[in-house]
């Protein structure tokens, strides 16, 4: 995602912030695990599936899919971690496809960029990402992204020809820099998000509806303190 939708600002207002936010240039931005669990929560995911994430970052997708019992893989364009579940560089919208992205029956799921590529604005990228995915999955592709994303006149083919379902996360989730993270610490890094986020999720197996469904995944519950507030755990 962009430093304006991290800030909350408007396209314009992200032009003038992006001096300001110290933004990632291909905009790795990580989520926690507890986004991907409240996922496994509300959306029956197959068992029998492959599942990749091809824009992996710390593989923290994949991670959470393996403790939940699928069998979960992640790659990325560059590697940025050591989890045994990270498979290979490679870029996803690119011209060349892994073995394992033919595999069969495949789902997708991901974070993935929104807006950036090597500092320089890529207008449309994830959508790009999205296309992709819904070109080689057979089963689910479920992807996270700032709940603004679905207000767009460039997007309207999109919806209308693969017609999703809408799961808001109603509790804001944090996504810091994947480069800031250890120096934030673990309290800056993961505080309070200001940006709404929902899984958008297409089920290739189901019939095709004429409209999109929406629907709120309810917040974790909270401990007495936010300091107790779990970080790695859905509810």
């Amino acid at each position: 995602m962009s430093a304006a939708e991290l800030s909350g600002a408007t396209p314009a207002e992200g032009k003038r912030t992006a001096k300001k936010v110290d933004r990632h240039p291909w905009d790795w931005y990580v989520e926690q695990a507890w986004v991907t669990h409240r996922l496994c929560d509300v959306v029956e995911l197959e068992r029998h599936v492959h599942y990749i994430d091809p824009t992996c970052g710390n593989c923290t997708i994949p991670q959470a899919l393996t403790d939940r019992g699928f069998m979960a893989f992640g790659t990325d364009k560059f590697q940025r971690t050591n989890s045994p579940l990270f498979l290979n560089e490679h870029d996803f919208i690119g011209d060349q496809m892994l073995l394992i992205e033919h595999w069969h029956p495949l789902s997708i799921v991901m974070n993935p960029p929104f807006s950036c590529q090597d500092g320089k604005l890529v207008r449309g990228l994830a959508e790009k990402f999205v296309r992709k995915a819904l070109a080689i999955a057979t089963h689910k592709v479920a992807v996270l992204l700032p709940v603004k994303w679905l207000a767009s006149a460039g997007r309207v083919r999109l919806f209308q020809d693969f017609p999703p379902s809408i799961y808001i996360l109603s509790e804001r989730p944090s996504m810091p820099p994947g480069d800031k993270i250890e120096e934030l610490g673990e309290r800056l890094a993961w505080k309070r998000g200001k940006v709404d986020y929902m899984w958008v999720v297409w089920d290739l197996q189901a019939p095709r509806l004429n409209h999109a469904r929406t629907f709120w995944i309810p917040p974790r519950p909270k401990l007495a303190t936010d300091a107790q507030l779990p970080l790695e755990m859905a509810a």
